[in-house]
């Protein structure tokens, strides 16, 4: 472990919390990550960072209060913290897309219709075959699902169902929907991964 990293501990924490003093209190845990500690003894996580280097000024972000959140979860957002500015993000803007992200999450049906508006209508000629096909077969069961909740046998049962009566049908909808997600996840509007690697003799 790097010297100067990780210097704070539950124990301590657990010590400092709801602990009354005569002043605040700001102390470190390494690399930009500190607790501040009021006079009342409330403890909020608080990343430093600097933008552009040493010689711009230094910012001061809240991420949590704990214990709501844990060491060992503020660790990880100073980890991601510090590879956004390491890619030449604002980890403030960041978190406040994450949050808002959270708060709003993209559905099943938003994903779709990002492909079919920005790709499929501006590149395939038969377009509104595509639209009509999801109208049909999956949106009306699917579609009000958040993207991220989801999960891979939700979409297996729809496919198992399609193939019931449409086999073709099925296959061609588990295609469509793989480059929907594909074309989100590369475009950074949204992000799943659970239709990798299934192939048309996965549906039942």
């Amino acid at each position: 472990m790097t010297a100067g990293i990780n210097r704070l501990s539950d124990k301590k924490l657990k010590a400092l919390l709801g602990t009354h003093s005569d002043k605040v209190r700001k102390i470190s845990d390494g690399a930009g990550l500190m607790i501040r500690v009021t006079k009342a003894g409330s403890i909020s996580w608080v990343y430093k960072y600097r933008l552009g280097g040493r010689e711009t000024e230094a910012k001061l972000l809240t991420l949590g209060r704990y214990p709501d959140l844990s060491l060992a979860k503020a660790r990880e957002m100073r980890t991601q913290c510090r590879t956004w500015l390491a890619d030449g993000k604002d980890p403030q803007r960041m978190i406040k897309l994450d949050r808002e992200e959270t708060l709003k999450p993209v559905i099943v049906q938003d994903a779709i219709e990002y492909w079919l508006t920005v790709y499929v209508d501006n590149n395939l000629v038969n377009a509104n075959r595509y639209r009509e096909r999801f109208n049909k077969h999956l949106f009306p069961y699917i579609s009000d699902m958040a993207l991220s909740d989801c999960d891979t046998p939700y979409w297996l049962r729809r496919f198992d169902q399609v193939k019931k009566v449409a086999p073709s049908m099925a296959g061609m909808l588990l295609q469509m929907s793989q480059q929907a997600l594909k074309f989100c996840r590369i475009r950074r509007f949204a992000v799943s991964h659970v239709l990798e690697g299934i192939t048309k003799q996965d549906i039942g």
